[in-house]
């Protein structure tokens, strides 16, 4: 990778990065809050459910639409000009905006069908309360794909802090309801609450369009080359951007089925092993997609390869520690984080046994998605499509085989199985288009920071036994204390070993930073 574009992904990760540590750890409180207050309960559950279709298809119709307009945007902003490629992409929303509409009053129509078919294991008043709660927040599809759309608009345009921000005013959104309206509407109140939170995302967005200078047109061109190439890539893209969201939308189908509070448990798992991949995953993601773009429009395929694996080591420095800290910390962490309120000793039990299956995935999600970038930027979405379709399908099967001895733990384990296939079966096909790959960095390194994980994993695990035997955890004082010294016990021991292993991507941070400080002292 040349220099200015070792550069340029770095200091754009860095920028989303530093506002996704707010955004990601303010949605943390905004799980733990609303967990305070409903635990794992049929609320909690329903509220779930209601909000998984309108999310599932925000994440395969929006996150398409972004996926596809960035490569096309990117492309005519250098050929053409901004303001060609914002009249390209006034179109594109102007039609999304028109097509959701008319999405949103076609769900809350059929509502009841669309639960029965999501929440087959509901009945009752469970089933009659997801239907209310499903109609409150299907206009939710309508704001946050459009916030996907602005967001892809200002990322092409190197402008990556506004974007980043949605998720604070989203999460804020929803803290403030759960104090505000729940009070009052109960869990209407956080649905609420969540319709606000994704007006919020597009309402900050507006402004910074405005200042960098693209303009709105209200029009329709589907002559328009460009709209037809968006058209091209977003229908395969529909699938192959959404392949998580999939995953968690079969493990909640599957475990309506189960005891109460599976659904629940499995979100909050979910969460707590999406923190790490929130905060570095979609930094490194983002920052990395618009530099492979540029790459690509100059068929530059040989920088693409090595953007392409230095993003890979980016994500293993990040995710590995952090999937082996979180698994042996499991225990103590979501006790400390999550046992509070409604959120009882058997929430904690039912949290970790799913978290501890989800953690065995979370490098294999966070691969795939850069590697689905890869392919994305080659304006190729046929192939990560293909293979998406494939490892869905499997993961159904192990579901199917897995549910009835693990429980809620085996949808999260058939997961993590169905992830590591994606992220093989993608890499080899990958390794076909960019022959020049530099294999031996990405498996050298990968084997470097595995071992200084490793490491790290087995001191922080006598550490854990040693405190839990001399700190009593009915003390939320304890748990902090316990909680923060192997944590900090492990960043120290990792971050020591790490630095010895001649790492590229570890030296080119760690001189970045140096030179920072030197500038600053300067």
């Amino acid at each position: 990778m040349s220099v200015i574009s070792n550069k340029t992904v770095a200091r754009a990760a860095g920028i989303i990065l530093s506002i996704s540590i707010i955004g990601r750890l303010l949605g943390f409180v905004r799980e733990q809050v609303i967990a305070a207050r409903f635990g794992t309960s049929m609320l909690t559950d329903s509220y779930l459910m209601a909000f998984t279709l309108p999310n599932l298809i925000y994440v395969i119709i929006g996150g398409a639409l972004a996926t596809a307009l960035i490569p096309v945007f990117t492309e005519l902003a250098v050929k053409s000009g901004k303001q060609a490629a914002a009249r390209m992409a006034s179109t594109i929303i102007n039609v999304s905006v028109l097509g959701l509409l008319l999405l949103c009053a076609l769900g809350i129509w059929t509502a009841p069908f669309l639960v029965a078919g999501i929440a087959p294991g509901f009945s009752g008043e469970t089933r009659l309360l997801t239907i209310e709660l499903s109609r409150i927040m299907f206009p939710c599809i309508l704001f946050m794909a459009l916030s996907l759309l602005l967001g892809g608009i200002l990322n092409s345009l190197k402008n990556f802090a506004v974007p980043a921000f949605t998720s604070v005013a989203f999460s804020a959104v929803i803290i403030a309801a759960v104090y505000l309206l729940v009070p009052f509407w109960g869990i209407y109140g956080l649905a609420a609450g969540t319709l606000v939170g994704c007006l919020a995302q597009v309402l900050i967005q507006i402004p910074a369009l405005k200042k960098l200078g693209v303009r709105y047109h209200l029009e329709i061109d589907f002559s328009h080359p460009g709209v037809r190439k968006v058209g091209e890539l977003m229908a395969p893209a529909m699938i192959g951007i959404s392949i998580n969201q999939l995953y968690i939308t079969i493990d909640r189908i599957l475990a309506s089925g189960l005891v109460e509070g599976s659904i629940s448990a499995l979100n909050f798992a979910n969460r707590l092993m999406f923190l790490p991949y929130n905060l570095f995953v979609t930094a490194i993601n983002t920052a990395v997609f618009p530099t492979l773009s540029d790459q690509a429009a100059e068929k530059d395929y040989a920088a693409m390869g090595r953007t392409t694996v230095f993003g890979l080591n980016l994500i293993a420095f990040f995710t590995l520690p952090a999937a082996v800290g979180l698994f042996v910390l499991a225990d103590p962490l979501v006790r400390l984080l999550f046992e509070h309120g409604a959120f009882d000793s058997r929430s904690t039990q039912m949290t970790v046994f799913a978290l501890n299956f989800y953690l065995l995935g979370l490098y294999s999600q966070g691969a795939y998605n850069i590697m689905n970038r890869t392919f994305f930027a080659l304006q190729d979405t046929k192939t990560p499509v293909k293979i998406s379709l494939f490892t869905v399908f499997l993961n159904l099967v192990f579901c199917l085989i897995l549910i009835k001895p693990l429980a809620h733990g085996g949808l999260a384990l058939a997961t993590s199985i169905a992830a590591t296939c994606n992220m093989v079966i993608v890499y080899y096909f990958l390794r076909r288009r960019l022959s020049n790959l530099p294999e031996k960095q990405l498996f050298a390194t990968l084997g470097k920071i595995l071992l200084s994980s490793l490491v790290m994993g087995a001191v922080v695990y006598l550490a854990n036994i040693y405190l839990g035997g001399i700190l009593d955890p009915a003390y939320t004082k304890n748990q902090l204390l316990h909680a923060g010294i192997c944590i900090l016990l492990g960043i120290f021991t990792y971050s020591a070993v790490v630095l010895q292993m001649r790492i590229e991507e570890v030296d080119y941070i760690k001189n970045r930073i140096i030179k920072y400080r030197r500038s600053k002292a300067g």
